[in-house]
């Protein structure tokens, strides 16, 4: 009988993996946002069926397919953001097309387990929808985040792909080369795989044997990067690596703001506190005037249900009061079917109108929350 090592395991779960891709039940790079209905992109741009219709045509827009019951198939995000620009409707906190606000936020905890990635991915689609030009950053290695936008990590994306180019081997000058269109108009990716893992062992090696200036000048990279590109975005949203390694560090120098999901349990909780005091020690060993614009826990995988939850929410509310988001995401079966087959509650052809409000409040307190603490004019 063959010694059990890595290797088989590997293997085996490859062929597993392959079988899954095959069944429809892994990523796949052919994805498509859901279509808009008639009711919604009126209420989305605040106009009359009868405008809607004119602009189809005078060519402002195409119109809808007809199914197969002569019904309009409905609108794409694309057209709604056409019809965006042609009647001069801008999001909030926005004055001009041409200037971008470049607000630059992480989702961290180092607990596992926590929502980081449905958050990370279902707020910037939350974003692109609004019609912010958002990019969404994968620096965790197992690349949900990339998974989640139809790409297998380990099997779809390079290494130069990823940020390491930029952060590590210092190959590329800005960031451009690794952000890609998403399926999702007006929000793009730069994605991830393995190799940010496996990156922390030659990060380490270059950081001990150089300089402290240099060492320090190391952990800033990713913030230099982003820095380079944070001009063509409103929104760049991270999802943090579920550690606060040499990667994570990079992380947390590279933003303004943090939002940290922390499930309403005792046990995510104190990693929670615990996260916050090492990530503090952390910053102020190599960036001691570093100021964050907004830090804010916000309550994830709420089961209103559970009565244990229920009781530790108000105790959790009444600790953090004003570093807290009033609104919570809550768990549901709509996210854990949605997640299973890499969408998210956003992309369902049938929505769920419990979560869809729930995310629409949460994502609206948070997003407003960044504009007032990042841009003055809100």
């Amino acid at each position: 009988m063959e010694e059990g090592n890595f290797q088989t395991v590997t293997s085996a779960m490859d062929c597993l993996i392959k079988h899954a891709r095959e069944s429809g039940i892994a990523p796949n790079t052919i994805r498509t946002m859901r279509l808009y209905t008639t009711n919604e992109v009126c209420r989305i741009i605040g106009k009359s069926t009868t405008s809607l219709y004119n602009c189809e045509n005078r060519g402002v827009i195409n119109k809808p397919e007809l199914n197969d019951k002569g019904r309009r198939k409905g609108y794409t995000l694309k057209d709604i953001n056409i019809l965006r620009e042609h009647f001069l409707i801008k999001p909030k906190g926005i004055k001009t097309d041409e200037v971008k606000l470049g607000i630059v936020s992480a989702i961290y905890n180092f607990k596992g387990g926590v929502g980081k990635t449905t958050t990370a991915v279902c707020l910037a689609q939350y974003l692109a929808m609004q019609g912010y030009k958002t990019l969404i950053v994968d620096m965790d290695s197992q690349g949900s985040t990339t998974a989640m936008f139809g790409y297998s990590p380990d099997e779809d994306i390079e290494e130069h792909e990823t940020v390491l180019p930029f952060t590590l081997y210092g190959e590329q000058d800005t960031l451009d080369y690794a952000v890609r269109e998403t399926h999702i108009d007006g929000l793009y990716l730069i994605p991830a795989n393995q190799h940010l893992s496996s990156s922390e062992f030659e990060a380490a090696s270059q950081i001990s044997g150089s300089t402290k200036e240099a060492a320090l000048d190391f952990f800033r990279r990713l913030k230099d990067g982003i820095d380079t590109i944070k001009d063509k975005f409103d929104f760049i949203i991270i999802d943090a690596p579920p550690s606060l390694g040499i990667i994570g560090i990079q992380t947390l120098i590279a933003v303004d703001n943090i939002v940290i999901p922390c499930p309403p349990r005792m046990l995510d909780f104190v990693s929670t506190r615990q996260f916050l005091k090492t990530a503090t020690e952390y910053v102020g060993k190599i960036d001691e005037l570093k100021r964050f614009n907004s830090i804010k826990v916000m309550a994830s995988m709420y089961d209103r249900k559970n009565e244990k939850a229920r009781d530790f929410m108000p105790l959790m509310e009444a600790v953090l009061n004003r570093h807290m988001y009033s609104n919570a995401m809550l768990h549901s079966e709509a996210i854990d079917n949605s997640t299973a087959v890499f969408e998210t509650p956003w992309e369902a052809e049938k929505l769920d109108k419990r979560i869809i409000e729930n995310m629409t409040a949460l994502f609206n307190e948070i997003s407003t929350e960044l504009l007032k603490r990042n841009i003055t004019h809100v």
